[in-house]
């Protein structure tokens, strides 16, 4: 591509940007923006011509003048999620779509330009087997899997584990948490017969909430044994992942990522947060960048058959169908495997065409399938349209910010008495997650970048050693580079440690990839510097963590008999009738500190008398609060045993613009029978709007429910 193109190119982007900047319509951009583009193609193609240099420069601007577009597009035009009339309710907003979409689009364009290098040079290279390539290893993997396995039980697992086991007199239990309680009103949903994912809402996934309904049934249906069932979900997801690791990395780096782990934010520190921190929404991203990465450059890719892209792409439809982060995510990593190690692995345009069809429609057609069997053929577009909206109004900004934890810097500089006084306060957290957040967005994508360098320019001259690590890097890289959107989209502690499966793993590879795969001089230099710098300052910073899991080693035997001993006992309270303290913990010794709350007898109280007057009737509650046990509608409709009939339990974490609590108000006002709840602190507009909704001859009846205090109002209309 000739200087004179180049220019033509960065014109047009340039005016896409003023045009989306100046246009407040994505349909006038649309024009504005398709004019631009294809004047800018026009002129490159006749510059183009006019050197004699073929097509080659028309099809590397299209990629740039797409790029560019289809980033003003999606981060700078008006959000279709949210009309400029609309107000964000309970949460704040902060639109980060520029950011977020220009850190994709970098990446994407990175690919983009080795993938168009790689094909314009001629044929891929052709990749050689590894040196072991026909040996029988199956005995060493299966036993470094079990090793493994074992390892990042002991390390990561059990310690989360024994949180489940904790008693406390005083104080109500950990899992005692609104987390929690947002699922398990939901599951209280589906048990009372309720569609799951759409008559049973949630953000989660119609995968991970019918998973969990099910563990939940197993372990306990509880409060407790909805903590101890997610628990043990989340310690499998890490036990599988490292497997996973140690069956495409190795056993070596998957103990490091067991140490990265405990040096890094990462999962570890989510793992036992019940309901908000569901592995299983993230799992399959990282598992689908190491298999993508091992079955396109590993030995024998130019030779691969059908069953391995149906497979991975079985894997894709799985995790899709558990939530909506594995099925967007997943395909992001599909894409940038696809044009990364595409030109590498020695198959031709068709077969890569061919693997990649098989993947897709795989996938498709086993999310579809999974969907459709457990919400209902018919049912299938609400799901999609459920999960579009939400996801939608997450990518606008809505419940987000820079960094969501406090943080504060204060510098004051004064004269007193002719002399200068300085001083520097610092308020909040820790600094280092934020700067490790934003840190590893121009870290990932310079390491991206060096390694789509490494893969068009040196991969087919390489040792064989070279090329089975940095096989072995590229799904590092991948997984990490896609799993910290999430990270960025919701920036905080939580957002950033929640998706980190790779992070740690990518900070660790990082000083090996330099010094093998990078020339000498300043770069590799100042890059070894600073990736060597980020594992010292890991390793002061986590040191203490790290003391403090290997002493936990020794009490491994004790601990795992008594955490088996302790979910043997949950279930055995299976099968009994539930009470009001038994839906926090069916263990008599677990139950002091919620009988003893100052507000538990009023609390058991209200749900009688609303059972007793609902007589089965489902029933919308208009307050949020209850008493400070009962904080949150979420925990009414699960310890009242009660039917929603709107499908959202949980308000405040669903309803985030004025748009939508209007229309719910409109749909709970609309049901012809059912009750509402409500007292002097709830929406005056849903309590007036349900009252106008009866007309003769229909009639509603009203009546307080009062006890030890007056509760609020019962509503109801149609028959009893």
């Amino acid at each position: 591509m000739s200087g004179k193109e180049r220019r033509i190119c960065l014109v047009a982007a340039i005016l896409m940007i003023v045009e989306v900047a100046i246009l407040d319509s994505r349909g006038l951009f649309l024009l504005t923006g398709l004019a631009t583009g294809l004047a800018a193609l026009g002129l490159v193609h006749q510059s183009a011509r006019q050197r004699g240099a073929g097509t080659g420069p028309l099809l590397y601007a299209v990629g740039i003048v797409g790029a560019i577009g289809g980033y003003c597009y999606l981060a700078l035009a008006p959000s279709g999620a949210i009309a400029p009339t609309d107000e964000v309710i309970d949460w704040g907003r902060m639109d980060k779509r520029a950011f977020v979409f220009g850190y994709l689009a970098i990446g994407a364009f990175i690919a983009f330009h080795w993938l168009w290098v790689a094909f314009m040079r001629g044929a891929p290279a052709v990749t050689r087997p590894d040196p072991d390539n026909g040996r029988s290893r199956w005995p060493l993997q299966l036993l470094g899997a079990l090793a493994i396995a074992v390892l990042a039980y002991c390390w990561l697992g059990l310690p989360a584990l024994r949180g489940v086991g904790v008693v406390n007199d005083t104080a109500l239990a950990r899992f005692y948490d609104i987390h929690s309680h947002v699922h398990l009103s939901s599951l209280q949903q589906i048990k009372l017969g309720a569609v799951p994912y759409l008559e049973a809402q949630t953000q989660y996934g119609p995968g991970n909430q019918v998973l969990l309904s099910g563990l939940t049934e197993l372990v306990h249906f509880s409060n407790h044994g909805f903590f101890a069932a997610n628990l043990l979900l989340n310690v499998v997801c890490v036990v599988v992942f490292f497997v996973v690791v140690q069956q495409f990395l190795g056993f070596g780096w998957a103990v490091a990522g067991l140490v990265g782990w405990a040096l890094w934010p990462s999962p570890t520190e989510r793992i036992d947060l019940a309901g908000w921190a569901v592995l299983t929404r993230w799992l399959m991203i990282p598992v689908l960048s190491l298999w993508l990465a091992s079955l396109l450059l590993g030995a024998g890719s130019a030779r691969r058959g059908w069953l391995a892209p149906i497979l991975a792409g079985a894997a894709w439809g799985i995790g899709g169908f558990l939530s909506q982060e594995n099925l967007t995510a997943g395909f992001l990593v599909f894409a940038f495997s696809l044009a990364l190690f595409g030109p590498a692995s020695g198959m031709g345009l068709r077969a890569i065409g061919r693997f990649a069809a098989l993947f897709a429609v795989t996938g498709i057609v086993l999310f579809v399938g999974l969907v459709s069997a457990f919400v209902g053929p018919s049912h299938f577009f609400e799901v999609m349209a459920l999960a579009n909206a939400k996801s939608s109004l997450v990518t606008a900004g809505i419940s987000n910010s820079i960094w969501s934890d406090n943080l504060g810097i204060e510098i004051t500089l004064k004269v007193v008495h002719g002399r200068f006084q300085s001083a520097l306060s610092v308020s909040g957290d820790d600094f280092r997650p934020l700067l490790l957040t934003y840190g590893l967005v121009l870290l990932l994508l310079v390491t991206l970048g060096l390694l789509a360098a490494f893969l068009g320019r040196k991969w087919s001259t390489a040792d064989e050693k070279t090329r089975i690590f940095v096989r072995k890097f590229a799904g590092v890289v991948v997984g990490a580079f896609i799993l910290h959107l999430f990270a960025l989209m919701r920036a905080d502690v939580s957002h950033l440690a929640g998706p980190s499966f790779l992070s740690p793993l990518l900070l660790l590879m990082l000083p090996v990839f330099v010094w093998r795969c990078l020339g000498a001089g300043t770069a590799r230099t100042a890059l070894m510097v600073a990736s060597l710098a980020l594992i010292v300052e890991a390793a002061i910073d986590g040191r203490n963590n790290v003391v403090d899991r290997v002493a936990g080693l020794g009490a491994t035997g004790r601990d795992t008999v008594a955490t088996a001993e302790l979910y043997r006992e949950l279930r055995s309270h299976r099968g009994e009738a539930a009470d009001f303290a038994s839906l926090y913990s069916p263990i008599p010794r677990y139950q002091t500190a919620f009988r003893n709350h100052p507000d538990f007898a009023e609390a058991q109280e209200f749900f009688r008398l609303l059972r007793e007057r609902l007589r089965g009737r489902p029933v919308e509650l208009g307050s949020y609060k209850l008493d400070d046990l009962i904080a949150h509608p979420d925990s009414s409709y699960f310890f009242g045993g009660l039917r929603s009939l709107s499908g959202i339990t949980s308000p405040k974490n669903s309803l985030w613009l004025r748009s939508e609590q209007e229309a719910w108000i409109r749909k709970v006002a609309s049901v012809r029978s059912g009750c509402l709840f409500f007292d002097a602190t709830s929406s005056k507009a849903l309590v007036e709007a349900w009252m106008r909704s009866v007309t003769p001859p229909a009639t509603m009846t009203v009546e307080p429910i009062a006890g030890r205090r007056d509760y609020g109002m019962l509503a109801c209309k149609g028959p009893a």
